[in-house]
């Protein structure tokens, strides 16, 4: 790979030209040169002319779903990886939510033995518990041999105190981390949205964000108790943002994120019944909406994930009560999240929630633009106001609720596994 990117602004604070406009050259693999006015070197470099726009480390993503093996019909490896990457990431994690479930050395394999080869790096989230059930702890170290980057559930929360302890245990001597996304689907039962003055126009169950409060007050203890690194993910409330603000304080080793959608969406989006929106956690108020922007703005949610869960037509196409949770979002996750926090967030505090804070929850290097490091990258516009249409879609999935909709921000192109590709 020849590649000569022309007039990028750099951002990326653990580069020695964050906020350079600068002329980049990789050959390969590798950044190979930085400078002005470079000139292309031969007939096989490409020149990418991206003046006036920005460049990042490549983007993360700690938690996606991409239903392969088992559920192809919502999304497969090689559909997953493609949303991924026409979203800006060149790494996506993905839930052990599939059939088999992601439990075994094998089943790891299976996931990085079939991404082999596509610009975007998948890493496989190996399950904490047998089939997801909450009860027997999987054999996480043969997993983490394997390749498996970190454990969880999925969206089938962690609720008994014991196994949660004995998880957290378990990987800490080989630093590895725990994700728990605080849904307790036990105590949830039948209901569908938050609990409040929306439930009760709408007529149905609501699910009270004070049991995503308890769930993390409990985290967060078992956290301090072990000592070991826990990420709690998806935070929908302002009652939870709380309590992770002064678990850090106090130095106990967890992280926190919060989905894309969420900031981008409130519960008013139920008017109309739409199941696009049913997700869990719930779409809360403008008031929680306000304090997770407070949160992103202090350093107190450390990244923004696109908790990606890809439906079928007849997953979603049900009455409210019977249709399937979740988004499909991993193309529109960075324009939704901009659109959210550009009033709150400058630039490169947008793009750290993409770039060095993941890979610090997930236990990645840190990247940096410079000379001879790997060329892992996404050029990006961080202010085009853009609609998302249906054509910028490139998951099997039929769940977005997006299109239609105004982001701000957008990927451009992305060079990854010495390979490159405008979007």
């Amino acid at each position: 790979m020849h590649l000569l990117i022309k007039g990028v602004t750099i951002t990326d604070p653990n580069s020695p030209y964050h906020n350079f406009i600068k002329d980049i050259r990789i050959v390969g693999n590798t950044i190979s040169e930085i400078g002005d006015a470079l000139q292309s070197i031969n007939e096989e470099e490409e020149v990418w002319d991206y003046s006036g726009k920005n460049i990042s480390t490549g983007w993360v993503d700690v938690l996606a779903s991409f239903g392969d093996p088992g559920f192809e019909q919502k999304e497969d490896l090689l559909s997953g990886a493609d949303a991924a990457m026409h979203g800006g990431f060149t790494h996506v994690c993905c839930m052990p939510n599939t059939n088999p479930v992601l439990q075994t050395k094998s089943d790891i394999e299976y996931v990085i033995n079939k991404n082999k080869g596509h610009l975007v790096t998948i890493h496989p989230l190996g399950a904490v518990t047998k089939n997801l059930q909450g009860k027997d702890l999987t054999e996480m170290y043969d997993m983490r041999s394997a390749g498996a980057i970190a454990f969880t559930d999925a969206d089938h929360a962690i609720s008994d105190d014991g196994i949660l302890l004995r998880s957290l245990q378990y990987v800490k001597p080989f630093n590895g981390t725990i994700i728990n996304i605080p849904n307790d689907h036990v105590v949830v039962g039948n209901a569908n949205v938050n609990e409040g003055v929306m439930s009760m126009q709408l007529g149905m169950y609501g699910i009270p964000d004070v049991l995503e409060e308890l769930m993390v007050i409990r985290d967060i203890k078992l956290s301090d108790y072990t000592k070991s690194k826990l990420h709690i993910a998806c935070i929908s409330s302002a009652r939870a943002i709380a309590h992770i603000r002064e678990a850090k304080k106090e130095g106990i080793p967890i992280t926190a994120s919060v989905s894309g959608y969420q900031l981008f969406f409130d519960e008013q989006m139920l008017a109309e019944y739409d199941t696009n929106f049913k997700v869990n956690p719930p779409l809360r108020t403008a008031k929680d909406n306000a304090a997770l922007l407070e949160a992103i703005a202090d350093g107190t949610i450390d990244t923004v994930c696109s908790y990606h869960l890809p439906h079928e037509s007849d997953a979603k196409e049900l009455e409210f009560e019977y249709a399937a949770f979740g988004i499909a979002t991993l193309e529109a996750t960075f324009g939704a999240f901009r659109f959210a926090t550009s009033n709150k967030l400058d630039i490169e505090q947008c793009i750290e929630k993409f770039t060095s804070n993941p890979r610090k929850v997930i236990g990645l290097p840190i990247a940096t633009i410079q000379e001879n490091a790997p060329a892992d990258l996404t050029i990006f516009d961080a202010d085009v106001e853009w609609q998302f249409n249906k054509s910028d879609t490139y998951s099997k999935a039929f769940n977005n609720p997006f299109i239609g909709k105004t982001l701000k921000g957008k990927a451009l192109a992305v060079i990854a596994n010495n390979q490159f590709k405008k979007l």
